[in-house]
């Protein structure tokens, strides 16, 4: 049957009820049609004719304004308005032609497909209107018949739909060339999830609930210990901000994000799209975006795997980010803040710090190495891990705790009653590693937490001077920084510059003799070179303080090799001045002798200055011999080979073996002052001294005593062989040109 509905004198629309109604789909976002008449019953006859109608899958809703300020109204609040039916003629004769600029300008509603309809052609010619005006269509009300109003109005919704999604992937692509740099610039996970939805938001142009879920800390590198959690959510879902993954339960988005985690690709379901962003170093980033009613197109699909690339792309910047940020700031073993990370946390709660009172630490385990080489690199690192977490159930959640060196940690906290050296306590039973109880000390230096010029940097520098101080009193002892320990330092600094200046300036430094006697004819055989440093002012500084701190430096080496090529520029210009010949005895430092060119640079000097290698004899202690006996053997071979005699120093002193001195090619052994200083009648019988010249005389060696200062400790070593002597009783160290007034006498008084 057809209805014919009365519009306007000799004007009628026929309406076919030829096509059946479709059915409508419950959850489809229906398709918004408004129509613009004056007249209510072009109203009533559009509804019942459009009533039921499917177009496209989508239902119709029907919007409704009887003149141009009505449709303006309801165009400005109402978005998405896909087709407008617009009469001609309303208030004026030309009001629905004055409507469609405003439409276009003044709404910016382009995408909407306006069909003018109108019974009165005359006030619109159709080549005039189409030519002048932005419509879509142009029917008169007579021509639309039931079919034809649907066939026209099932075209311009295709083409508003085809022309909105062009419209939204040219919108999406645009918005992804000028935002796609942004996705690089955060440089941690949370701010990139934020930043990631954001820009899914932007493909739809619309608020969308969803959540980001992704590594907790990306930049942590033991991929086994990872977990994921929601990093950040919008919308109706951004409660779950902050959960962890487990907490998720049986939620819609745990099920979607656990389906694309299983098939590693993205997941496309009815009302919903979770993202699959890939795995990097171990770590996985998926998106889940609730959509209810609304279809993902091609268009958009296409633009969401875009957008997916940049994503991912980005998610692995932004774990290269936090995985340099990681080996920058971090210790991989333990997973504490470095030296680095460690200044930068106290100097940002510093002034907090020292208004309650904290302690700054560090902690130095007691040959560490040794127990590492001992135990395996395996094993020692599980004892740094097990340090770490005794550590930090020790001093607290609140407290820092650092790895600062490969056997320190470094402690910033607040001591509890029984006071900073209970950190130690942590060192009082083994530790169990694979099945063994290794026990293990430490040593420790404090120094109280204050603002200080140089911040957090000065306070480890405190504590580190503290923790010297106590290395000095052996395993397992603390020490707290003083300023006495301060001064000493900068003391010791100062002395260390001058030192290097005089060496370097040649200025200072110079080598004094003590001459060593054969007390049966009284005549000098030989002499030790010691060296001296007088500063400028005239002080003198004594051997037992700048040596030691030479050697602590490693400027002993420079040192010992400047005393070698003296020693021997000084024999030759003895030999000049017609001194009788002896041997002159230079001590030889473990640095010096651990130098790989030592030999090399003795046969240097020894070819440099000319003198007669014979005339050499070198002095190494006992601890520096048994080192490394093997490789000592073959140094003191080579020596041997150029001409040089070698003498083991403080013999006595040490803890060598028989067999051990024996592969030595030692030329004389020297007896440590000690045992010359216990020397008496009642004790020469029973003593160490007699024991060394017995066994030197069973290895064929000659023999020395130093220290030697009374008539009577002469007598007694004379008595037991001892045919060569040093000591104040003959004469105290003196310069070069003392020593030659020396022998002069002596050769006098003995003709």
């Amino acid at each position: 049957m057809n209805m014919l509905v009365s519009t306007a004198q000799d004007e009628f629309v026929v309406f076919h009820d030829e096509d059946p109604a479709q059915p409508m789909p419950v959850a489809a976002e229906a398709w918004k049609v408004l129509v613009v008449d004056d007249d209510a019953e072009v109203h009533q006859a559009t509804i019942f004719a459009l009533k039921g109608l499917v177009v496209c899958g989508r239902p119709l809703e029907l919007l409704h304004a009887y003149s141009a300020e009505d449709a303006m109204a309801s165009l400005r609040c109402t978005s998405g308005v896909a087709v407008v039916f617009l009469d001609v003629v309303m208030e004026n004769h030309d009001s629905g032609l004055a409507l469609v600029p405003r439409i276009r300008a003044e709404l910016g509603l382009v995408d909407t497909r306006i069909i003018l309809r109108t019974g009165q052609p005359g006030y619109a010619p159709e080549l005039s209107v189409i030519r002048d005006y932005d419509i879509n269509d142009y029917r008169t009300k007579a021509e639309l018949t039931h079919t034809r109003l649907i066939t026209t109005l099932t075209a311009a919704i295709r083409s508003y739909d085809q022309i909105r999604a062009l419209n939204d992937a040219r919108r999406g692509l645009q918005m992804l060339v000028e935002t796609g740099n942004q996705l690089f610039i955060p440089r941690d996970s949370r701010s990139f999830a934020e930043a990631a939805l954001g820009h899914l938001e932007g493909v739809f142009a619309h608020r969308v609930d969803s959540v980001f879920c992704g590594p907790v800390s990306a930049g942590c590198i033991d991929s086994e210990q990872e977990t994921l959690g929601i990093l950040a959510a919008t919308g109706a879902l951004s409660g779950l901000a902050g959960q962890g993954f487990d907490g998720l339960g049986e939620q819609v988005v745990a099920a979607a994000l656990i389906k694309a985690r299983a098939v590693r690709a993205h997941v496309f379901d009815a009302g919903s799209v979770c993202l699959y962003l890939g795995r990097v170093h171990g770590k996985e980033a998926l998106v889940y975006l609730d959509l209810p009613g609304q279809e993902i197109g091609p268009l958009v699909r296409q633009l969401l795997e875009i957008l997916c690339a940049n994503l991912r792309v980005s998610f692995e910047n932004v774990v290269l980010f936090e995985r340099l940020h990681f080996f920058a700031y971090f210790d991989p073993l333990t997973k504490l803040p470095n030296r680095t990370r460690f200044l930068d946390r106290m100097d940002e709660g510093l002034s907090s710090f020292a208004s309650e009172h904290w302690t700054v630490g560090i902690i130095d385990i007691v040959r560490f190495s040794e127990l590492n080489d001992a135990l395996g690199h395996r094993s020692g690192d599980l004892l740094l891990t097990e340090v770490t977490r005794r550590l930090k159930a020790r001093l607290g959640a609140e407290a820092l705790v650092a790895r600062v060196a490969g056997d320190a940690f470094g402690i910033c906290w607040r001591p509890d009653e029984e006071g900073a050296s209970a950190v130690l306590d942590v060192f009082s039973i083994p530790f169990f590693v694979r099945g063994h109880a290794v026990p293990m000390r430490a040593r420790a230096g404090f120094a109280h937490a204050v603002a200080l010029p140089g911040g957090a940097v000065e306070l480890l520098k405190r504590a580190n001077l503290a923790l010297s101080h106590a290395k000095l009193e052996g395993d397992q002892h603390w020490r707290f920084f003083s300023s006495e320990m301060e001064a000493n330092t900068q003391s010791r600094v100062q002395l260390l510059n001058e030192l290097r200046s005089a060496l370097h300036l040649r200025k200072g430094l110079e080598l004094h003799y003590q001459p060593q006697v054969s007390p049966k004819s009284g005549r000098i055989v030989g002499c030790e070179a010691l060296i001296r440093w007088i500063k400028p002012q005239g002080e003198s500084v004594a051997p037992d303080v700048f040596i030691p701190l030479a050697e602590y430096t490693g400027l002993i080496v420079e040192i010992g090799d400047w005393v070698f090529s003296e020693a021997c520029r000084q024999i030759v210009q003895w030999d000049s001045s017609g001194l009788p010949a002896f041997r002159v005895g230079i001590n030889i430092s473990a640095a010096q002798f651990r130098e790989v060119d030592f030999v090399t640079k003795i046969s240097a000097a020894i070819e440099r200055s000319g003198v007669d290698p014979a005339r050499l004899e070198l002095e190494i202690t006992e601890s520096v011999a048994m080192e490394d006996p093997d490789s000592v053997a073959r140094q003191l071979r080579e020596l041997k080979a150029l001409g040089l005699k070698v003498a083991v120093d403080d013999f006595g002193c040490g803890f060598s073996s028989l067999g051990s001195l024996n592969r030595l090619p030692f030329d004389r052994i020297k007896i440590d002052r000690a045992f010359v200083r216990e020397l008496t009648p009642m004790t020469s019988q029973d003593c160490i001294a007699r024991l060394i010249v017995k066994l030197a005389k069973s290895l064929g060696l000659e023999v020395i005593a130093e220290g030697v200062e009374t008539v009577e400790q002469a007598r007694l070593l004379e008595e037991m062989g001892c045919k060569e002597m040093q000591g104040y009783l003959y004469g105290r160290p003196m310069s070069a040109d003392a020593l030659e007034g020396w022998i002069n006498r002596d050769v006098v008084q003995k003709d």
